[in-house]
């Protein structure tokens, strides 16, 4: 499937996915794809779909069609091409399957930008941003506050939505996901670390650990305790299982959260300034437990940090600043 990327002054791109064999382009309320502007006709222009190939004709309009700066009246499209329709510029791109990007990559993230509405204003939070994780990677998104890295982070984790680029995970496209599919692979596939901890307060460790498991149909009682105490082993905590997080340190509680992350048998682990609140040698030893896990386990973890430590153990760094790659 191929798309649009639409471009108009200096405003945010959008996109637009080509689902239809036919496809108007122009002011009319019945086209597809409405350009807001007098300088656009009702019905500018046409994109056809012929078997795998698609063509872009002029239906007539007032200011013509360019194709790569060139006036057509019809013409076939390449990946890459520019159409343009009066101050319009829309980038054609054929889509590559998540499949067959895949590979060794369980993240894919395609020229994804972020915008929030704030009043009357909107904020751009990410800006075509593109990136590959492979498999097994340490990897961390740095930069300062605001620069954009916990939305990453909240994007590939599913937790949030692009306005526009996709994301892929483990080789599936996440657009278009209902909330019930994201919440399916939030619980199979990824695994999550917050600086705050997250734990529930009334519940013990090992409750703590058991609670995301409650949710998986195929883990039996006797498979869930397996997995309880060997996490709690894993990360030095055997003998505090039923002890709630009050009773422990920092540092304890960020081991029984990422105990909890790894119990699901996560692919990805996402780790959102986990040692923001420990102390320096506590953050030390809980960054070589996440190496060791790394290493061991062949999890994939993805950072997002401003700490200096995180970085130089990471095996690469993804620096944003100001919602773009920077690297």
């Amino acid at each position: 499937m191929a798309k649009l990327l639409i471009h108009e002054d200096q405003q945010p791109r959008r996109e637009v996915r080509l689902y239809k064999p036919r496809i108007k382009i122009g002011r009319a309320s019945e086209c597809e794809i409405q350009l807001s502007s007098s300088g656009v006709s009702r019905k500018h222009a046409l994109i056809t779909r012929e078997d795998s190939t698609y063509f872009i004709e002029d239906l007539g309009s007032t200011n013509s069609v360019l194709l790569n700066k060139q006036k057509i009246q019809r013409a076939e499209l390449k990946h890459g091409d520019q159409i343009g329709i009066h101050h319009f510029v829309l980038d054609f791109l054929e889509d590559v399957s998540c499949e067959d990007m895949a590979s060794d990559n369980v993240v894919l993230v395609e020229d994804v930008s972020k915008a929030y509405a704030l009043g009357k204003q909107t904020v751009t939070a990410l800006q075509h941003v593109s990136l590959s994780v492979s498999r097994g990677e340490f990897m961390a998104l740095a930069g300062p506050s605001g620069s954009g890295k916990s939305t990453l982070l909240n994007l590939i984790g599913c937790i949030d939505t692009p306005s526009s680029g996709r994301i892929c995970i483990q080789g599936h496209d996440i657009g278009g996901r209902t909330p019930d599919e994201l919440s399916d692979l939030r619980l199979n596939t990824l695994g999550f670390v917050f600086q705050t901890f997250n734990l529930l307060p009334v519940l013990s460790a090992w409750e703590n650990i058991e609670y995301p498991l409650l949710q998986k149909r195929d883990l039996d009682k006797s498979k869930r305790q397996q997995r309880i105490e060997h996490y709690l082993k894993v990360v030095g905590l055997a003998q505090y299982a039923h002890h709630r997080p009050n009773e422990l340190s920092g540092g304890q509680r960020q081991r029984v959260a990422i105990a909890r992350a790894l119990a699901t048998n996560p692919k990805i682990v996402l780790a959102d300034e986990p040692t923001a609140n420990l102390d320096h040698k506590t953050g030390e030893d809980i960054l070589r437990l996440m190496k060791q896990l790394n290493h061991d386990e062949g999890t994939t973890f993805i950072f997002s940090t401003h700490d200096m430590r995180v970085m130089e153990m990471a095996d690469r760094v993804i620096e944003l600043a100001d919602g773009q790659v920077t690297e």
